[in-house]
C-alpha cells in the first residue's frame, strides 16, 4: 500500500508545511528540505516516527507526485457491489498465484500453466490473457495498493466507454494469440483475429448494442500505446522480452524484514484490572505477532476473550504503527531500549479457524495490501515460529509471575481475585514490554546467529517500511464494523449513543432508518468511523455521554451492563450506570489497597522489619523436627544492596532470564 516511508524524495505534511526527504543520514537524522521555502533542517529518525503514531504526519499530498494516480477505492471492500468484490478477488487469486514463487517471470511458457490452474481451481470460465495478468501486476506495484485491482465500473461513462474497455482486453488476447502462432506476427494479422473475436463477442451478448469494430488505424495506435512488454514482445521477439522481464526466484526462506508475520494467542494465569478506571478486566488471552526474518516481537494484542479476529487486527495495528515507549507503571523499573518493529507486512498467517474467516479480517488484509494466509488443519509447524515463541513467553516471562497457578480457580470457576494473582494492565505491560525489549531481543537466538534486536536492525538499513499515508487511514481500517440504522437521534452501538452534526447530510439525502456502516476501535468507545451508503471517506462521530465512554474498553462497558442487570437497574438508566461503574472502581480498589498492605507486610517480614525491629535484623531461622527437605533457594542479596522493587511486586523481576530451562528450552523462538 503507498503511503508514508523514511525514503528518499517522500513527500509529507508536518508541523503545517511540506517537506521532501532529502537525505537518510548514518547517524540516524533525516534532512529535510521544505517544498515551498527550499530550507533545510536536521531532525531524528525516531521523531518523524513518535510524530507518525500521534497523527501528526500526512503522506496524503499530491506534490511532486511519482507516477501517474491509479483511481482506488477509499472505501473498504466488503462495502463495494458484489460483482465488483469477486472481481477484485478474482484478479487477486491470479496475481497470488504467479507470485508465490517470486518475482513472477512475464512470459506464455511461464504463466499460461498457471494461469489454467487457477481458471480451473476458480471455475472461471474466461481466464485473463498472459498480457492482461502483466496489466493488472504492473497496476498493483504502480500504486503499490492491492485497492488498485478493484474494477472502477462508477468511473465508466456510456456503453461506449463500456465496450472500449472490453475491446482493450480482446486487442490483448488477439495480441497473445498472434504472437503464440508467429515471433513475426503483424499488425494485420493482429488485426484480423480481433475482428473475429469482436464478432465472436456480439454472438453470445445480450446487450442490445454491439461492439462495434475499430477501424485498422485505431488498432494500430492502439498497439503504439501498448505496454513495454507488449512493444518489445512485438518488434524485438521472445528472446529479448525475456531477458528484459525475466527475473530471479525468491526462495521460501525470509529474506527482507516485514516478508512474513505469524500470528498466535495463548492464555495468561493472571487476573488484570484496568488502573484507569479500576474496574475488572479478567483473564486475558495475549495475542502475539512475530517477524520471521529477525525473530522480533513486532506487535501484540490483550483481549479478555477466546481467540478472535478482532484480537488479530488489534496485534496488527500495534505491529503496523511506530511503538510509543510503555507508560511507567512500576517506579524504578526503567525500559532501557525502543521496541524497534513497524511497518506494512506482506504476508500474514494466522490461524484456520472459523472465526478468522470473517469479512473485517479479509477486508483488512485486501485494504492494506498484505496477503493473508491460513495455517492448515492439524499441522502447527506450518507457523512453528510463533508457537515456539509462546511457549519461551510462558516459561521465561509468564510462569515469573506471581499468581501462574491461577489456571486451577479458571477451571474450577470460582475464581476470585483476592485469592489470585491481581495486576493493573499497565503493570503488566511494563513489565511484558521490558521483558521483550531489554531481555528476548537483547539474547543471541540460535536459529538467527544474532540476537533479533540485531537482526532486525540490519534488515531495516536493507528494507525501509511502508506505513498508511497518515493515521487516520489506519485508524479507518483497523478496528471491528458494525451496521446499524440511522435516527434523528443517532445511532446506539454496544449501549452507547452517537451522533454530531456531520450524520446531517446523510439524514437529508437518505432519511431516518438508513444503513449506515460503522468501526469502531474496542479499546475506546469515545468515538467511532461512520460511512452513509454512497460515502468515499467516513465520518468521526463522537459519543454523546463522552465522559463514560472516552477511554472506556467494549469489555468494561460488557461487565458494567452485566453488573446492572444483575441488580435489576435498566441499562438505559445513565445515573444507574455511572453507579454501577463507580461502585466497580472502587471494589477492585479496595483489592488493590489490600494487595499493597499485604506485600508490603510480606517485604518488611522478610527483609526483619517489623513493629518490633525496626532496625531491620534478619530473623534466625529455627529447625523443625523432622521437617521435609526443601530445594535451596537462591541467595538474596542483602537489603541495602538490592534493586529498588516495588513493593506491590515483590521480587519477580529478578526472575526474567533468558536461560536454559528443562520445560522451556533454551528460550529461543
Amino acid at each position: 500500500m503507498a503511503g508514508f516511508g523514511l525514503r528518499k524524495n517522500m513527500v509529507f505534511e508536518w508541523r503545517g508545511g511540506t517537506f521532501r526527504i532529502d537525505r537518510l543520514q548514518p547517524n540516524g537524522e533525516v534532512l529535510l528540505e521544505s517544498v515551498n521555502g527550499g530550507s533545510l533542517s536536521l531532525v531524528q529518525r525516531q521523531q518523524l516516527l513518535d510524530d507518525y503514531a500521534q497523527g501528526l504526519i500526512s503522506a496524503s499530498t499530491t506534490v511532486e507526485p511519482s507516477h501517474k494516480a491509479i483511481p482506488t477505492y477509499s472505501r473498504p471492500l466488503d462495502q463495494l457491489p458484489p460483482e465488483v468484490q469477486r472481481e477484485a478477488k478474482r484478479r487477486r487469486r491470479y496475481l497470488e498465484a504467479i507470485c508465490a514463487e517470486g518475482k513472477p517471470v512475464f512470459t506464455p511458457d511461464y504463466l499460461v500453466p498457471i494461469i489454467e490452474q487457477v481458471a480451473e481451481a476458480i471455475s472461471d470460465a474466461k481466464p485473463p490473457s498472459v498480457i492482461t495478468i502483466y496489466r493488472w501486476h504492473k497496476r498493483f506495484m504502480t500504486a503499490k495498493d492491492s485497492r488498485a485491482l478493484v474494477p472502477r465500473f462508477d468511473l465508466r461513462g456510456n456503453k461506449r466507454a463500456r465496450q472500449g474497455s472490453r475491446m482493450q482486453e480482446l486487442l490483448s488476447e488477439a495480441t497473445a494469440e498472434a504472437y503464440n502462432t508467429s515471433p513475426l506476427a503483424t499488425g494485420k494479422s493482429i488485426y484480423s483475429r480481433l475482428l473475429a473475436k469482436i464478432d465472436t463477442e456480439n454472438q453470445r451478448s445480450l446487450s442490445d448494442t454491439p461492439c462495434v469494430s475499430p477501424s485498422e488505424r485505431t488498432v494500430y495506435r492502439m498497439l503504439a500505446n501498448a505496454d513495454l512488454y507488449e512493444m518489445t514482445l512485438l518488434k524485438e521477439g521472445k528472446a529479448s522480452a525475456d531477458r528484459r522481464f525475466r527475473v530471479g526466484k525468491v526462495g521460501v526462506k525470509t529474506t527482507r524484514i516485514l516478508e512474513r508475520i505469524e500470528i498466535d494467542h495463548t492464555p495468561l494465569d493472571l487476573f488484570l484490572v484496568d488502573e484507569r478506571t479500576w474496574l475488572p478486566l479478567g483473564r486475558p488471552t495475549l495475542t502475539m505477532a512475530l517477524e520471521s526474518f529477525s525473530r522480533m516481537p513486532w506487535g501484540y494484542n490483550m483481549s479478555f476473550g477466546g481467540p478472535s479476529a478482532a484480537a488479530v487486527i488489534g496485534a496488527l495495528r500495534h505491529g503496523i504503527l511506530p511503538k510509543e515507549p510503555t507508560e511507567i507503571a512500576i517506579k524504578d523499573l526503567a525500559v532501557e531500549h525502543r521496541w524497534p518493529t513497524y511497518g506494512l507486512p506482506e504476508t500474514v498467517v494466522t490461524d484456520n479457524g472459523l472465526e478468522f474467516h470473517g469479512a473485517d479480517l479479509e477486508g483488512l488484509a485486501f485494504d492494506l495490501g498484505f496477503r493473508l494466509e491460513f495455517c492448515p488443519k492439524r499441522q502447527p509447524r506450518f507457523k512453528g515460529t510463533i508457537e515456539r515463541y509462546l511457549k519461551t513467553i510462558n516459561y521465561h516471562f509468564a510462569h515469573q509471575l506471581p499468581g501462574a497457578s491461577f489456571a486451577r480457580f479458571h477451571q474450577r470457576g470460582d475464581y476470585d481475585p483476592q485469592k489470585c494473582a491481581l495486576m493493573t494492565l499497565g503493570e503488566f505491560k511494563h513489565l511484558f514490554e521490558k521483558w521483550v525489549v531489554d531481555v528476548y531481543a537483547q539474547t543471541v537466538h540460535k536459529s538467527i546467529g544474532t540476537t533479533p534486536w540485531q537482526r532486525w536492525h540490519e534488515g531495516l538499513a536493507a528494507h525501509e517500511p511502508h506505513l498508511p499515508a497518515d493515521l487516520s487511514v489506519l485508524q479507518q481500517r483497523i478496528g471491528q464494523s458494525a451496521s446499524r440504522k440511522l435516527r434523528r437521534d443517532g445511532f446506539e452501538l454496544n449501549g452507547i449513543r452517537y451522533n454530531g452534526d456531520v450524520l446531517a447530510p446523510i439524514l437529508r439525502k437518505f432519511g431516518e432508518g438508513v444503513e449506515i456502516r460503522v468501526v469502531y476501535d474496542p479499546e475506546d468507545l469515545g468515538s467511532v468511523h461512520v460511512w452513509g451508503p454512497d460515502d468515499t471517506e467516513p465520518k468521526a462521530v463522537q459519543a454523546l455521554e463522552l465522559g463514560y465512554a472516552r477511554g472506556m474498553t467494549k469489555q468494561q462497558n460488557g461487565l458494567i451492563r452485566q453488573l446492572l442487570r444483575e441488580e435489576g437497574a435498566k441499562v438505559e438508566d445513565r445515573v444507574a450506570l455511572q453507579r454501577a461503574r463507580n461502585d466497580m472502581a472502587k471494589a477492585v480498589e479496595e483489592l488493590m489497597v489490600s494487595r499493597k498492605q499485604k506485600a508490603r507486610q510480606r517485604s518488611a517480614h522478610l527483609r526483619g522489619f517489623s513493629s518490633s525491629k525496626p532496625s531491620g535484623s534478619p530473623p534466625q531461622p529455627q529447625r523443625v523436627p523432622n521437617a521435609p527437605v526443601r530445594r535451596p533457594v537462591p541467595s538474596i542479596k542483602p537489603a541495602d544492596k538490592a534493586p529498588s522493587v516495588p513493593p506491590d511486586l515483590p521480587r519477580i523481576l529478578t526472575a526474567f532470564q533468558m536461560g536454559s530451562s528443562k520445560r522451556g528450552g533454551d528460550g529461543n523462538s
